[in-house]
């Protein structure tokens, strides 16, 4: 029997945590979720994910310093960044830091999410 997946998702948006964490243990995934850069960052000290989904505006810290302090400690560890204000710096940060993906929100669909996240499990 193989290990379930472990996610995190950090977002300030609580509806969209909600949503995206109820239809990822759907999926018999583990999911872990935080509200702010602070959060986000104690509990990754302290434990190990598959896959780390991360807001790039959050309140406290921004999601590219948290890229960037997660790279440092953990450069194997895949993270998804999203945001809802489109930047191509913030896009360019975000790759040039480790980011495995760059999302846009609104998601068109929890389907299309689903494909994203699954291709890094």
């Amino acid at each position: 029997m193989s290990k379930k997946a472990k996610v995190l998702i950090v977002d300030d948006d609580l509806e969209l945590l909600s949503t995206m964490s109820r239809y990822l243990e759907l999926k018999g995934i583990d999911v872990v979720t935080k509200g702010s850069g602070e959060e986000a960052a104690k509990i990754i000290e302290n434990e190990n994910f598959n896959l780390i989904i991360l807001d790039i505006v959050l309140p406290g810290a921004s999601g590219i310093e948290i890229l960037k302090s997660i790279k440092a400690k953990k450069p194997e560890q895949k993270v998804i960044v999203m945001t809802a204000m489109l930047s191509i710096e913030n896009t360019i940060s975000a790759l040039r830091e480790g980011a495995v993906e760059y999302l846009l929100k609104p998601f068109s669909s929890m389907e299309y999410i689903w494909t994203v996240i699954e291709e890094y499990l």
